[in-house]
């Protein structure tokens, strides 16, 4: 099992950034390495999407995921997936200023085959700087 996350201040709106963060269908537009975004269900504060992306191989995966703007959260947990065995994380957002939201994303995940270590740190950690700036640049593009 695999845990990661990061924290910065963002020169972005919470309401851009929790936009840009639970408009799902978007993702293959900025998010690196994903390919294809299939929401199933939408309804006040949930939503189930399967996300396509190619790490290692194509991998499909189905989460829960529920948002709620006014504490700033969503979080996502694991319904199915042709590769993890878990993956769960979160987004928390809080406004430090007008315009400057702290963001904290937290990701847990477990895969159903054996990763090398290396692999698994760069799989997991190594792409949160340019993942967090992506969404950065998606709320930008809101405000």
């Amino acid at each position: 099992m695999a845990k990661a996350e990061i924290c910065e201040v963002l020169p972005v709106s919470k309401e851009a950034l929790f936009a840009a963060i639970t408009e799902y269908g978007n993702y293959p537009q900025f998010v690196e390495g994903c390919t294809h975004v299939q929401v199933e269900k939408m309804g006040p504060g949930k939503s189930k999407v399967t996300y396509r992306v190619s790490m290692m191989k194509e991998v499909n995966y189905t989460l829960d995921m529920s948002e709620d703007f006014q504490a700033g959260t969503v979080n996502w947990t694991l319904v199915s997936s042709d590769f993890f065995k878990k993956n769960n994380g979160a987004w928390k957002l809080k406004t430090v200023s007008e315009g400057k939201t702290e963001a904290h994303y937290s990701l847990e995940v477990e895969f159903n085959i054996p990763v090398p270590g290396f692999i698994l740190n760069k799989l997991v950690k190594g792409g949160l700087p340019s993942m967090l700036k992506n969404f950065e640049r998606q709320a930008l593009k809101k405000q």
